[in-house]
This record gives C-alpha cells, sequence and structure tokens, in this order.
C-alpha cells in the first residue's frame, strides 16, 4: 500500500491511515536495534554476575530452595525447550551450558544470523529460566520475556549489525522471505516487523498505566513518602552519599514521585503528538534512570528505557548520527588541522626564504701533465688484450 485515502468519513482515513503506517515500511528499525543490543549485552552481564555461584542458584547445590519452587504453567514450554536445562545436570555439564548462552547473547548482540540465533537465544534463555522460578520469575524477569517473545516478530538486526553491513556489501537491502523458489510477499516481514512494535508499545503502555494506578490508591506516592523512606533503606543504595543527599531534599522528593505518578498514567496520551511524545520520553526515562541508581534496579530500569527506545523515530535517530558525524568538536578539529599543515608549509617556505641559495661549487680543473710525461704514456703499449 502506497497511497493514503484522502476521501471518506474520518473512520475510513483513520483506517486507511493505520493500514499505511502498518504496511509501507518497517518501524523502529534504530529502536528495535537498541533493544537487541542491550538485551544481548545484559543477558551476558546478569549470567557473569551469577556465574561465582551458579550451583547454588541453578545446579546441584540449589536444592536447599526446593521448598520454594512453584510449578507454573508460565514455565511449561513446547518440546524441546524443557530439555535444555535442568537442575539435575551436574554442575560442569551446567556451566557448559550457562557458557554456550552467554555466547548466543554475545552474537544476538552483534546481529549475526538473527533468523537462526534469535529464537535460539529465546529458547535457551526460557530453559535457564525454568531452572529457578524464585530467581528469574520476578517482574522485571518476567518483562524480559515477555519482550523476548515480541522481538521474534522483529527484524532487529535491520540497523547496527553484522547482518546489516552483509546485506550493504552485497547489495540485499531487503531479501524476500522463502525456502527455495517460494516466497512470502514482501508486506508479511514489514507487517510482522509492525506488529512487534505495536506489542512492545501496548505492553509497555499496560506497564505504565497500571503502576500508576496502583499507586494511587492511596496517597503515599503522590506525597513522595513511598519514595522517602526506601531511598535511606541500605538494601536499595547504590551510593550512600547520593541517596543521602536526594532525601534530604524533600520537595524535590516530592515533585519526583509526582511526576513520576502522573507520567506514567498520562504516557499513552503523550504518544499522541510529537512534541508531548519527546516529553513524556524524557519524563519516563528520567524515572527510570533514578530507580535504577538510587533504589538499586538498574537491570529493570535498564529494560524499560531499552523499550521505549522503538517511540523515537528512524528520522529522529538519523538526525541525531548526522549531527554526530557532523558534531562541533570534529569541525574544529578539521579546521585547526589544515591551519597547522599550512603553518607548516609557511614555515618551510619561510625558512627556504631566510636561507641563502647553496649552488655546488665547480670541480677544480686538473693539473695538466709536462708534455714530456704524456708523449712518454702515449708512447707505452697497453697492457690490456
Amino acid at each position: 500500500m502506497s497511497t493514503v485515502g484522502v476521501v471518506g468519513n474520518p473512520v475510513t482515513r483513520v483506517w486507511e491511515r493505520f493500514l499505511h503506517w502498518l504496511l509501507d515500511a518497517r518501524k523502529a528499525s534504530y529502536g528495535l536495534a537498541v533493544m537487541r543490543i542491550g538485551f544481548g549485552a545484559m543477558t551476558v552481564t546478569i549470567l557473569a554476575m551469577y556465574l561465582p555461584n551458579f550451583s547454588y542458584s541453578f545446579g546441584q547445590g540449589s536444592r536447599w530452595g526446593e521448598a520454594l519452587f512453584r510449578n507454573s504453567a508460565v514455565n511449561d514450554y513446547v518440546w524441546p525447550i524443557p530439555l535444555l536445562f535442568s537442575r539435575d545436570d551436574p554442575d560442569q555439564l551446567l556451566l557448559v551450558k550457562i557458557l554456550v548462552l552467554m555466547g548466543v547473547a554475545v552474537v544476538y548482540a552483534l546481529g549475526w544470523r538473527m533468523r537462526i540465533v534469535s529464537p535460539l537465544f529465546v529458547m535457551l534463555w526460557l530453559g535457564f529460566a525454568a531452572t529457578n522460578p524464585v530467581i528469574l520469575n520476578t517482574g522485571h524477569y518476567q518483562t524480559f520475556r515477555i519482550f523476548l517473545l515480541f522481538l521474534l516478530l522483529a527484524d532487529t538486526s535491520r540497523r547496527w549489525s553484522l547482518d546489516a553491513r552483509r546485506r550493504a556489501r552485497t547489495g540485499e537491502e531487503d531479501p524476500a522471505l522463502g525456502f527455495g523458489a517460494w516466497r512470502l510477499p514482501r508486506w508479511v516481514p514489514i507487517l510482522a516487523n509492525n506488529l512487534a512494535v505495536v506489542l512492545i508499545g501496548y505492553q509497555l503502555c499496560v506497564i505504565y498505566v497500571t503502576s500508576a494506578l496502583w499507586k494511587l490508591q492511596g496517597t503515599t506516592w503522590v506525597s513522595g513518602v513511598a519514595s522517602y523512606y526506601p531511598l535511606q533503606l541500605e538494601e536499595l543504595t547504590m551510593f550512600p552519599w547520593l541517596n543521602h543527599l536526594a532525601w534530604q531534599i524533600t520537595p524535590a522528593v516530592y515533585i519526583a514521585s509526582w511526576l513520576s505518578v502522573y507520567g506514567q498514567l498520562l504516557f499513552p496520551l503523550f504518544l499522541l503528538n510529537r512534541w508531548t511524545r519527546i516529553g513524556g520520553l524524557i519524563l519516563v526515562t528520567g524515572m527510570h534512570a533514578s530507580i535504577g541508581i538510587l533504589l538499586a534496579l538498574p537491570w529493570f530500569s535498564l529494560m524499560m528505557i531499552l523499550g521505549d527506545m522503538i517511540f523515537i523515530r528512524d528520522r529522529s535517530w538519523e538526525s541525531a548520527m548526522a549531527w554526530v558525524r557532523r558534531a562541533p568538536w570534529k569541525a574544529r578539529r578539521g579546521s585547526r588541522a589544515p591551519a597547522n599543515a599550512d603553518a607548516g608549509v609557511s614555515a618551510t617556505a619561510g625558512a627556504a626564504t631566510a636561507m641563502p641559495a647553496v649552488t655546488p661549487a665547480p670541480a677544480p680543473p686538473l693539473p695538466e701533465l709536462p708534455q714530456e710525461i704524456a708523449e712518454e704514456r702515449e708512447a707505452q703499449p697497453s697492457s690490456r688484450p
């Protein structure tokens, strides 16, 4: 679909605009690439942090927490996911599997052969998460799992990936999907990508609105009390001096709490206009950055910030990259380099002007032999054959 209807009733026009948005081109390709890179790097970091105690958390030593485990339908996956990881595995084998998962996460972040690596990474993570639901079934891990499933529909390697580099080298920017001579219509992968964007955006809005509605059931969040006391807990402190400074400025705590609650509640409405969307993104991103730093919840905050990146248009990403390429500091460095080069040339020219030209002196003529010696040499026969 390449054209948008301009006639008809408003409902028809809105529907055609929606179809135009859904089928014409892939949306949020840069935001999806940021999610891919961030999720892969975050998985490697989390697994590396679990490695020193992996046996007590996921392996043979985790039997101490058997009573805490709960069988949940959330972890009932189709074959072969339940077979990939098991708490009954020897620790040596479990360590090898975790290292393989870390390697796949690295490849996922780099965006190499994503049609194969993306489902493989999701399967491995789901299998690993089932080994300890107490740890890996918490709120931010559930959101992480939901986002990973949505990303299976998206073309996450269209930007900033090894796949994109290979396609640019071979000239196949948008190859058709299929097997052999059979190919899917070109609008199918576009539709799948844009549906993934819609689902991720919907999930984010659900999280924000439900969180705000829960907080608005009382007065503690709006008044800032629910933020004031957690800022003083050692268990939620990453930088004690920063928390001490934050909770002492009580008006700032009140304003930040009020803005966070109503920013979450009105976030879907902020998305309806470009400028309100920018304000809403600044608001929720600042809220998550504050939660991550002041309340020691870095993974949840990072995951939500990565998800919010899909709301930034591709044109905005391209404008930002163009600004970086022609950044002022690069311009100054570029203008300084020719100046230095000119200065060097001028200095060389000046030195050449100041020094007198050196002309090699002609060799002095050889003295002539006396005439009798010259006649004697001519009279002698040559010794050479």
